[in-house]
């Protein structure tokens, strides 16, 4: 599942094995995936909200989170990612790091938040009950992009309900 999907880019990118491929978007507007793509696998594009993803709980292998929680009101974006993630579900988010350039980010880019620090991101994955276990910064230009990767719990969720009950 790509949430944020827009273009549908990340899931022509990253579906290329997956039976079956979702992007959710807040827009009506967005594009569809290539149709290349859309020939190999089962591909839907659904307009939801990422605060309540239209999808089960625990129903998704993997969830990729592409330059969309900078827009994010603080707190709320990883609701959605956590619930619909399964158990041993992966979690890909591509996002800014931490930086300065306020003026502009938030004033010509409509930016709600100015990049993430690696604590903030592992606290935010760590609610979700992910794990992460790889962190890369891509360095250049005026802006550092990081990729951090992780895994949820390998116990469901209704399990781990009971437990703590």
């Amino acid at each position: 599942m790509d949430v944020g999907t827009g273009t549908g880019r990340m899931i022509e990118l990253f579906g290329r094995g997956a039976d079956q491929a979702i992007g959710i978007d807040r827009s009506s507007k967005c594009s569809s995936p290539a149709s290349s793509w859309r020939r190999r696998t089962t591909s839907s594009l659904r307009q939801g909200d990422m605060y309540a993803l239209p999808l089960a709980d625990e129903s998704a292998d993997t969830i990729i989170i592409h330059q969309v929680l900078h827009y994010a009101l603080a707190g709320r974006g990883d609701r959605g990612a956590a619930r619909v993630l399964a158990p041993r579900g992966r979690l890909l988010v591509v996002d800014f790091a931490a930086r300065q350039r306020e003026e502009t980010l938030r004033a010509s880019d409509a930016h709600i938040r100015l990049g993430f620090d690696d604590e903030s991101m592992a606290a935010w994955f760590r609610a979700g009950g992910v794990t992460i276990d790889h962190v890369e910064n891509l360095e250049g230009g005026q802006l550092t992009v990081t990729l951090w990767r992780g895994s949820k719990a390998s116990v469901p969720q209704s399990e781990r309900r009971r437990a703590a009950a």
